[in-house]
């Protein structure tokens, strides 16, 4: 009996922890939106003192973010190649830091940098909008645009994470007659992503930055009406 009251007392105690836990974490996300609402406040103020309007609403700009740190996976590229040749490739080393995925139905060379194209291919894909459907959800690409008329083309989509889209990370596919005829573009893989150290980028600090910028370079702008974080794809040479 004493045994079992222990129990008791301590799940109640674990209770306790994880609601005051989630209380002081429910407090903290609601003060980070209000210091988040009173600087776009006083933003708001800022910007109409240089002749600019801030007209978000009461929509938020955007979540913050943290630059990433990306290493190169063959297995992705290896992965995308298959999937665009509808075939086991392949690969084979080219030289400086370019890969080659080979099947009967073509060839996509990779870059160190993410970026990749096809060398020769000819692939019959039967519904080309389906295809390249599949390939999105398939590797993470989203915003499909582009036109087709009888199955020739070309469309292109842009590669996402937790529904950010990341700049330079772009697919284009082109086809001829239901066939894929060349395709193009940039992907990364984020199953090893690391967070750098350093400033978190976050709506706010693109609008105090955009601030200066415009005082600088003299830019005519009277109003901003959106604004949104998103990542852009950097090699390490740059």
């Amino acid at each position: 009996m004493e045994t079992r009251r222990l129990k008791n007392i301590a799940i109640a105690i674990l209770l306790l922890l994880n609601i005051f836990l989630l209380l002081l974490l429910g407090y903290q996300t609601l003060m980070a939106h209000r210091v988040e609402r009173d600087a776009l406040e006083e933003l708001k103020v800022l910007f109409a003192s240089e002749d600019l309007e801030l007209r978000l609403g009461d929509h938020s700009p955007g979540e913050s973010l943290t630059a990433l740190t990306l290493a190169r996976k063959t297995e992705s590229e290896a992965s995308i190649a298959t999937f665009l040749m509808g075939e086991a490739v392949t690969m084979s080393s080219e030289g400086g830091g370019i890969y080659s995925y080979t099947a009967q139905a073509g060839t996509v060379q990779f870059r160190a940098g993410g970026g990749f194209d096809t060398v020769r291919i000819s692939r019959p894909v039967g519904n080309a909008m389906e295809f390249m459907r599949q390939f999105c959800d398939k590797f993470g690409y989203e915003d499909i645009e582009g036109d087709l008329i009888d199955g020739s083309g070309t469309l292109t989509a842009t590669q996402h994470v937790a529904r950010v889209p990341i700049l330079g990370c772009t697919i284009a596919m082109v086809f001829e007659n239901h066939r894929l005829v060349f395709a193009a573009g940039a992907h990364i893989d984020l199953s090893d992503a690391k967070m750098e150290s350093g400033e978190t980028l976050s709506g706010v600090s693109i609008l105090v930055r955009f601030f200066d910028y415009r005082r600088q370079e003299g830019i005519v702008c009277s109003e901003i009406r959106d604004v949104q974080c998103v990542y852009q794809l950097h090699s390490a040479g740059n």
